[in-house]
């Protein structure tokens, strides 16, 4: 081969491998980290499957825990792009680190509380559940579902009578780390009653448990709220944006929740 020509071949070698290198090492597009509350495990990754879809993105990378395990989670270096919490105490912890600027905090959706019964145990209405020997789970104080059932049986106390809380909590024979594992155990036929959100109920269907009617002076509304971290503003308020939009109604409404 001539040097001219061979010169010519090098060159459009070069050339090409050039191009076929930067198509080869172009990078991958990710999907979100979210750290999410436990009770809203489902409903994020049906809302993560439809935005990834119309985003072309991957689908995201989902923590699950209580609230304030996530909060204290993030406070120590974990990365997410989003939190959703199903309280403001714990949005709040991630604030006061810096984390999160309250300004970008938005309420993302509502639940309910309700009380959970496994089918055929002896709880057919709610004054039963003061009744002894019934046996109770709740979820702990340390996580919203806690704090909601406190807040439950201090409201049906002005319908069943001063002493109903006390008695409620005398039959409570575990305290959970999430509304999960209180309805595992209602499942499971280790408790006869429990209380949880009306979203876990759905998750796991209506004819797994049965749920008493609360009274609506007495009803808990769950506030759930969602902000971006700041390190991942962008992206994570790009998703945010999308599930509180008219487009996500009906995948929320479709797992118990309304926004």
């Amino acid at each position: 081969m001539h040097r001219r020509h061979f010169l010519a071949f090098l060159a459009t070698s070069t050339v090409g491998s050039i191009i076929v290198a930067a198509c080869g090492t172009q990078p991958a597009t990710t999907g979100l980290n979210l750290a999410v509350a436990s009770s809203l495990k489902d409903v994020m990754q049906a809302l993560d499957a439809a935005y990834a879809t119309q985003h072309t993105t991957a689908v995201a990378t989902i923590q699950v825990a209580g609230s304030g395990a996530l909060a204290t989670q993030l406070i120590e270096g974990a990365k997410a792009d989003l939190f959703a919490s199903a309280d403001r105490a714990a949005m709040d912890k991630v604030i006061a680190a810096t984390l999160i600027d309250a300004t970008s905090v938005n309420v993302i959706a509502h639940g309910t509380v309700v009380v959970a019964v496994r089918p055929g145990a002896p709880v057919p209405d709610l004054a039963a559940l003061a009744t002894s020997g019934i046996k109770v789970v709740m979820a702990d104080t340390t996580v919203p579902a806690g704090k909601y059932g406190v807040t439950l049986l201090k409201n049906l106390s002005n319908t069943y009578g001063a002493d109903y809380a006390t008695k409620v909590t005398a039959n409570v024979v575990s305290y959970e780390t999430s509304v999960r594992a209180v309805l595992q155990k209602i499942t499971s036929g280790e408790a006869d009653a429990g209380i949880v959100y009306a979203s876990d109920v759905v998750a796991v269907g209506n004819d797994t448990v049965q749920v008493l009617t609360i009274p609506a002076e007495s009803a808990v509304i769950v506030e759930y709220v969602a902000a971006p971290l700041k390190a991942s503003a962008r992206t994570g308020q790009a998703f945010l944006d999308y599930i509180v939009s008219d487009a996500a109604k009906p995948i929320w409404a479709q797992y118990g929740f309304t926004i």
